[in-house]
């Protein structure tokens, strides 16, 4: 009999790696971030961006398989409002999942999302906090709501939100479509299918509304699933009695102090030699 050791193996032997997720997303939009970041820019009601099949088939499809064998002791749920959402963001039995997580949380797709999204200096969350797997059944909703902007884990302000959805075959007439609500909470301005592949991001704005406040009216064996990233920007500031400074290799025994000397900076390529 297989165990859910051997089972973790075989998957691992053929899941789609970090830099092959990346190699897609790059390759596929190569030399397009001028019209993408122009796209997200002058979306309504606010910054948003929605793009088709941004990560692999295959990937999405191991993605929906992962979220269903996740034991359930990893997942809560989310009932505020009288929405009702279930969420993962323990990965420990979920190893497609980490090599998403270490491809959307790389530096070069951080440096990739800066462009798209204009904002610089961005941070992943490690902890993931109201991040990871999302799923949802038949006659499930999410309120209409604006997103929490502050993560006390890392100390850091809320930038950009992005997801991505999982589901194969999902049609239209079962709901489940996120919606971006007006700033005055009364009108619904544009929506997305929880279509498999896509993706969704936006900058976080403390009158941005959203949810999927439709129940969803899926067949029984069918649900709404994708994974959440959220990511930061700081306003920390430095202390200015300790101004930032490099590594000091050099002490000065007069004044009692390490120091830096600008013209040895100490780094170069192996090329260069």
């Amino acid at each position: 009999m297989e165990t859910l050791g051997q089972k973790h193996l075989d998957r691992e032997r053929r899941m789609i790696r970090d830099t092959e997720i990346l190699e897609y997303i790059f390759s596929k939009y190569k030399d397009k971030e001028r019209d993408l970041n122009e796209q997200y820019r002058y979306t309504p009601p606010y910054p948003t961006l929605a793009l088709d099949d941004f990560i692999p088939e295959q990937l999405s499809k191991d993605l929906y398989e992962e979220s269903k064998t996740i034991p359930k002791e990893y997942w809560t749920a989310f009932t505020r409002a009288n929405s009702y959402m279930e969420e993962c963001k323990d990965l420990t039995e979920a190893p497609v999942a980490r090599q998403l997580v270490s491809a959307f949380h790389s530096r070069e797709f951080m440096q990739w999302l800066s462009k798209i999204a204009d904002v610089q200096h961005l941070l992943p969350d490690p902890y993931l906090v109201g991040a990871g797997y999302m799923k949802s059944f038949k006659g499930d909703s999410l309120k209409i709501h604006t997103d929490f902007n502050w993560n006390e884990e890392c100390q850091t302000h809320r930038a950009l939100s992005l997801i991505l959805y999982f589901t194969p075959d999902w049609k239209p007439e079962w709901h489940g479509d996120l919606q971006f609500w007006d700033f005055e909470k009364k009108r619904k301005v544009v929506s997305y299918p929880p279509k498999m592949g896509n993706m969704v991001l936006w900058k976080y704005h403390k009158r941005g509304f959203h949810g999927h406040p439709n129940p969803i009216d899926c067949p029984e064996d069918k649900f709404r699933v994708g994974f959440r990233f959220f990511y930061y920007i700081s306003d920390s500031k430095h202390d200015w009695r300790d101004p930032p400074h490099k590594s000091l290799y050099w002490y000065d025994k007069e004044k009692n102090q390490p120091y830096h000397i600008d013209a040895e900076y100490g780094h170069k390529k192996l090329k260069d030699n």
